[in-house]
């Protein structure tokens, strides 16, 4: 749905200020220092109740102040963020509060930024965490399983690390079953369709690039298969304090030109590999729920060449709701974006303070 509008007050650098947005593309732009990436920030918060840039909703309070509160017309909807330093969370639609799980898949966002670059330079967890959110954006099933199996891993972890007897233990072998072999079937199903999306990226960019991304889990994924392994680990879980098999071990590898991009891939590679990611979760999320994702880029053309800037532009100008920062228009017309264009807006923010 549509942004129409946010006030932020105390929130980052923001003391008390608004502002009205286009359906179409929103360019934010102004020095360093004034505020361009919170903007983006605000709209991640309500849409999805976390922050790209922190796990302690707490430091989005502007210093000296006690309390952050974001407010914005999403569509026909009237949402409010309210974050104290107690710390105490509250998001509200129409004047109902509601939690994070409430807001997944509602008003599905896609993010570009520096902080999300981990998805192709780090760890498997990372890449495990990025599919995640992207399918429980799409399928409310895959969503619930991941809750209630993490809720399951959670619990039964805390039991070997106190080192119970297996009894205890084995009490929640059933649930982490359960929830864990039907999240291994659907996420196989997913992640097949996300590669095809990521295929269909590739061809409009340049036939010449193959990026593809592996799942490595269990061959046999039956809840018989994953008892046994359950059972024939327990000793070693108990003296390491975690469980050893399970859907939250599951690895993804990302190919580029058929080598392993973490170990061989160039700068240039993880770069362009991360935009093609991103292009391909806006048309996953599309295709399977038919809402248009808001798209945050945050500073990305500071971090392309032109060439390679109007190539990844031309694959989402004709996208939903858009919102840029910059440093300023003229990077952003280079890339062909028409600042002129009804559609489309600008607003520039000054910085409040100087060297």
């Amino acid at each position: 749905m549509s942004i129409k509008k946010i006030e932020m007050i105390n929130f980052r650098n923001h003391e008390d200020i608004a502002f009205d947005f286009s359906p179409g593309i929103n360019i934010i732009w102004g020095e360093n220092g004034s505020g361009k990436t919170s903007i983006i920030e605000a709209v991640h918060i309500l849409s999805n109740g976390k922050s790209f840039k922190t796990n302690r909703l707490i430091e989005t309070i502007t210093s000296n102040k006690k309390e952050a509160i974001v407010k914005a017309v999403f569509g026909d909807k009237n949402m409010v963020f309210h974050q104290t330093k107690k710390p105490s969370k509250k998001i509200k639609i129409n004047n109902i509060e509601k939690s994070t799980k409430d807001l997944v898949g509602k008003n599905p966002t896609v993010l570009v930024s520096p902080e999300e670059e981990k998805i192709t330079k780090g760890p498997h967890s990372e890449r495990r965490r990025f599919f995640d959110r992207v399918f429980s954006n799409i399928s409310k099933t895959y969503f619930n399983n991941l809750i209630n199996y993490s809720t399951a891993l959670k619990n039964r972890n805390t039991l070997l690390k106190q080192q119970k007897n297996k009894h205890e233990i084995e009490i929640w072998n059933n649930p982490l079953i359960k929830y864990g072999c039907q999240l291994w079937e659907e996420r196989k199903l997913l992640h097949s369709k996300f590669n095809k999306n990521i295929e269909g990226v590739c061809g409009g960019y340049n036939k010449k690039v193959d990026i593809a991304v592996s799942l490595d889990c269990p061959s046999d994924t039956s809840q018989n298969r994953f008892k046994n392994r359950l059972n024939e680990k327990l000793e070693k879980e108990l003296f390491l304090g975690r469980t050893l098999s399970g859907p939250h071990l599951d690895k993804y590898t990302t190919s580029f030109n058929n080598k392993d991009l973490r170990v061989y891939g160039s700068q240039g590679e993880h770069k362009l590999t991360f935009l093609i990611f991103k292009i391909a979760e806006h048309g996953f999320i599309k295709n399977e729920t038919g809402k248009k994702p808001t798209l945050l880029l945050d500073d990305l053309f500071s971090k392309l060449d032109l060439e390679r800037g109007n190539a990844i532009f031309d694959l989402i100008k004709s996208s939903g709701q858009t919102f840029i920062t910059n440093t300023d228009l003229i990077t952003a017309e280079q890339h062909g974006i028409d600042i002129n264009n009804p559609n489309n807006k600008t607003i520039h923010l000054v910085r409040s303070w100087k060297n």
